[in-house]
């Protein structure tokens, strides 16, 4: 959000008004509060299926931030919701369509992108488009940059549904950039983790992997672990999207923002369980493909470039997997009993 607008911020900095949907959820309440310390107003919608209420405990109490429950397919309370507001970040989606369901990950991704769409429209506002390096699918490449081929599954998997969805999204703002005018920038978020009272099978599988060592239950792996993923801090993720939203030639440009290195889906499980001071050896579960669906394809490798947001934004994370795990863990001991009460339910053996 560039200087400007006519609120007045904290030392006298002129603010802007700003909405981030989905803003109960992981990266919403971060950067939510990294805005409003900028001395910017933001509004955050959410409809709380996936996000939780207490992850903007930080954030409510501020005089410049409103929250409100809404569903971002409701093209009148999002019209009202978005008056006003010089920069619309859209966070809010489903991905992973086995748990959320496979019609819902399409009109709640579809739609809601195109009604968050037609509100930066008719409002005059800047758009931020949360995309995902799922988008880049089954491309064999090493590294994925952002000029990468899109590569999707067979469209009878239904895993494929939240990928389809975001490149949707993806041509969605481009299209309303060429026929409307809106100025967009996508941002493809790749393994961000950091706190968050979500735990569900939604979780990422640090989430899952920290539960179960602090409460000495096995770790549930999917396929044989060997997979590779990206693993970056939320902290970094925000400090991208802020370089994206205050850099006016980041307009009309899509950007990947994850991780300079890389683990394997086992070696994760190792790490987290000797950083939570687990006495015994690791305990592990592996679960087949097989067991939760039928036809499922899982990439084995999710390497990103980026050297993009490093040469067009001067970013690169500064947490590296090792210290970004000790600190998820240790926040997840000091919070586990809230963690808890915010997820009644839930067991490991739902991980399936």
């Amino acid at each position: 959000m560039a200087a400007g607008g006519d609120g007045a911020g904290r030392d006298g900095v002129l603010s802007e008004r700003g909405v981030v949907t989905g803003v109960a959820g992981l990266i919403g309440p971060h950067l939510a509060r990294a805005l409003l310390e900028k001395g910017h107003e933001v509004v955050g919608v959410d409809d709380l299926s996936q996000g939780r209420r207490v992850n903007l405990a930080s954030c409510v109490e501020h005089p410049s931030f409103r929250f409100h429950e809404a569903d971002v397919r409701d093209l009148g309370s999002m019209e009202r919701l978005t008056a006003g507001a010089s920069t619309l970040v859209h966070l809010a989606a489903l991905k992973i369509p086995r748990y959320t369901g496979y019609l819902a990950t399409l009109e709640v991704n579809g739609r809601g992108t195109e009604v968050v769409l037609e509100c930066a429209r008719r409002h005059g506002a800047r758009m931020l488009f949360a995309s995902t390096d799922d988008v880049y699918g089954k491309n064999p490449d090493p590294r994925f940059s952002e000029e990468s081929t899109l590569v999707l599954g067979d469209s009878k998997i239904n895993r494929w549904a939240s990928a389809v969805s975001k490149v949707y999204g993806e041509h969605l703002c481009f299209a309303y950039a060429e026929s409307h005018g809106v100025p967009v920038s996508i941002v493809r978020y790749s393994g961000i983790y950091g706190p968050t009272y979500q735990l569900s099978r939604l979780s990422g599988p640090q989430d899952i992997f920290i539960h179960a060592a602090l409460t000495d239950q096995p770790m549930p792996i999917h396929g044989d672990g060997t997979q590779t993923r990206p693993f970056a801090h939320v902290s970094d993720a925000v400090e991208a999207t802020l370089r994206v939203l205050e850099a006016p030639y980041a307009e009309g440009e899509v950007v990947n923002v994850g991780a300079a290195d890389h683990l394997s889906i086992v070696n994760l499980a190792y790490l987290v369980w000797r950083l939570a001071g687990a006495r015994t050896r690791p305990r592990l579960r592996f679960v087949p493909y097989t067991d939760f669906s039928r036809g499922y394809e899982d990439p084995r490798q999710r390497t990103v470039d980026i050297g993009k947001a490093e040469c067009l934004l001067g970013w690169r994370p500064r947490i590296d997997v090792g210290e970004g795990m000790r600190r998820q863990v240790e926040w997840f001991r000091e919070h586990l009993e809230e963690i808890r009460q915010a997820n009644p339910g839930f067991t490991l053996e739902d991980e399936r």
